[in-house]
């Protein structure tokens, strides 16, 4: 890895060129530059080094960004291109990005965004790669109807609110994603999006195409038509999960229910933990054993499948033990029946526990979230107690 990194830094606001230059400072490694406008055209005599990577003004029309990087690129081709700007509008942005910018940056710039996108370059110059980071958590239900939406919306929700981490919701029910019902959004960009545009993907470029859904919580929306699911690759879906990792500190995959092609496969592979949503009925028990069957007959091993079961009511028809005894593995966290507040979060577009916080599913998820954290912490802990307030 390189032991130092170049920035020049081009903006006609003098006083926020100094304020970035204030925050590269902070950063280990790193030696920022000002140059005034139109000198770095002039080629590598008006500087010392050579920036590997170049930051300058937006401008409203994106042919003259790509016009911009094309000059800067006769003498620095290797650079890399940061946008400084205090534009969001996402069609512009996406146009920027195609222009071949690596990172767009609003202001005012936080330095931890600062920091990565410097260390993306950083690391891009090391070795070609990207850093994988984040974690991947799918959820998949034995049978349509469980649930498992609602499930990963909120736990991607709950893993938002802590301190400084970063999440996406990817859904991936690529012929009938309803996660943005949920969320009570209409995106403006979808994964169709990131394919017709697949050539120019990279990590900021992922970044511009996801809508944020609240504070610390993005997300990537399903097409709009379910005819475009066939365009969508299992390279596609593998590529901007990787990139998504080194987005995100937490990735949560919503998949299709019971559903298994090239496309989940390639999910399941890169998924630390694939939750299999089930609840205590025979037709889901059946499923999720033919499914796991599947799943291990594609090359997924099954310790990183965890099996979890929504709409838990104590002393249904049948137990946790009968359940287990089936499945041949053990149950990883209920979820309770709360059905009432359930549906008013997903009529008022509102996840659950930011609706009714309070609510029996709602502390429930929170609780799952810390065994997510800390499984062995919690590690007899399943989200319900029986008699004498013992775990299930």
């Amino acid at each position: 890895m390189p032991s130092k990194v170049n920035i020049a830094i081009e903006l006609a606001d003098s006083a926020l060129a100094k304020s970035i230059l204030g925050e590269f400072q902070a950063i280990p490694n790193v030696e920022a530059v000002q140059w005034f406008v139109g000198m770095g055209e002039k080629g590598t005599t008006t500087v010392k080094t050579v920036p590997h990577i170049i930051m300058f003004d937006d401008d409203p029309d994106a042919r003259a960004v790509a016009r911009r990087i094309q000059l800067f690129r006769e003498k620095f081709p290797l650079a890399a291109y940061f946008v400084v700007t205090v534009n969001q509008d996402p069609q512009h942005i996406v146009e920027v990005m195609k222009a071949g910018v690596a990172e767009y940056l609003v202001t005012p710039i936080h330095t931890k965004t600062l920091a990565n996108a410097v260390e993306d370059v950083r690391t891009r110059l090391a070795n070609g790669g990207k850093i994988a980071r984040g974690s991947v958590y799918s959820f998949v239900s034995s049978k349509g109807g469980l649930g498992s939406t609602v499930v990963a919306a909120n736990t991607a929700y709950a893993l938002a609110q802590r301190k400084e981490v970063n999440v996406a919701l990817f859904d991936m029910s690529l012929q009938s994603g309803d996660a943005s019902v949920l969320l009570d959004l209409v995106p403006n960009t979808t994964i169709f999006d990131l394919v017709k545009n697949f050539h120019r993907l990279d990590a900021s470029f992922l970044g511009a195409a996801m809508v944020n859904a609240s504070k610390g919580l993005d997300f990537l929306a399903a097409p709009p038509n379910p005819e475009d699911y066939v365009d969508i690759q299992p390279l596609h879906v593998a590529t901007i999960l990787e990139l998504a990792r080194k987005l995100y500190d937490h990735i949560v995959v919503d998949c299709p229910s019971m559903s298994i092609d090239e496309r989940t496969i390639e999910i399941f592979k890169g998924s630390e933990k694939i939750f299999l949503v089930i609840d205590l009925s025979v037709p889901a028990i059946r499923n999720a054993a033919r499914l796991c069957e599947l799943l291990e007959k594609d090359g997924i091993s099954l310790n990183k499948v965890e099996i979890t079961a929504n709409r838990y009511i104590k002393g249904g028809s049948l137990s946790v033990s009968e359940v287990e005894k089936t499945l041949g593995k053990p149950l990883f966290w209920l979820f309770p029946n709360d059905f009432k507040n359930v549906i008013s979060s997903i009529n008022k577009g509102i996840p659950l526990i930011k609706f009714n916080p309070g609510c029996p599913f709602s502390k429930n998820i929170m609780n799952f979230v810390d065994k997510l954290k800390g499984p062995f912490a919690q590690e007899q802990f399943r989200g319900v107690k029986g008699l004498f307030g013992r775990a299930i």
